[in-house]
């Protein structure tokens, strides 16, 4: 399975090779993402990075995840590149491949968003051909280091302390609710 680059390759561009995701991919590009976007450094991203949204897009778009992959390793995806490769040209081998595919699938417009401060973004955006930058606001609240958030956050427990939900056979079922049928 690949994962993300360790080491500094030796390689360029034309080594890597862009391809669909695979479901194998997912923990590598779970990784990378986690290192690319932490809610410290981009507190006012709208979205945060999350494994579940990473896994429901690939489930439900899987033929326009694709993945910049270079010595068996992933090391980049449509959100961002491995820093230890950047500006070596595999962000706009990637994109140019995104851009090929998504007019193939009828697309009229592609838009994307970023930082206002995030520069490298910006500039790569610039030079692919973007432009009309439109500002937004967005406010944002860190839950990161909440106590309720990290509560939450622990690892799952085994099946047999877990409480019951709601499931399809009883959609209204909810913990200490009686049945009346």
């Amino acid at each position: 399975m690949p994962s993300p680059a360790k080491t500094k390759p030796r390689s360029n561009a034309k080594d890597v090779i862009i391809r669909e995701m695979s479901l194998q991919d997912l923990p590598a590009i779970f990784a990378l993402g986690e290192r690319l976007f932490p809610a410290d450094k981009w507190p006012a991203l709208y979205r945060t990075w999350d494994e579940y949204e990473l896994a429901v897009h690939f489930a439900s778009d899987s033929e326009t995840c694709l993945v910049a992959e270079l010595d068996d390793a992933v090391v980049g995806f449509a959100l961002g590149i491995d820093p230890e490769i950047s500006r070596k040209g595999v962000a706009a081998r990637l994109f140019g491949a995104m851009t090929d595919l998504f007019i193939k699938l009828g697309a009229r417009m592609i838009m994307v968003d970023t930082d206002a401060e995030n520069e490298p973004a910006l500039s790569f955006f610039r030079s692919q051909g973007f432009g009309q930058e439109t500002p937004h606001l967005f406010l944002s609240r860190n839950l990161t280091h909440d106590p309720d958030y990290l509560r939450h956050r622990r690892p799952a427990r085994p099946a047999s302390t877990r409480r019951k939900t709601a499931t399809p056979s009883r959609p209204n079922y909810a913990p200490g609710q009686e049945d009346n049928d």
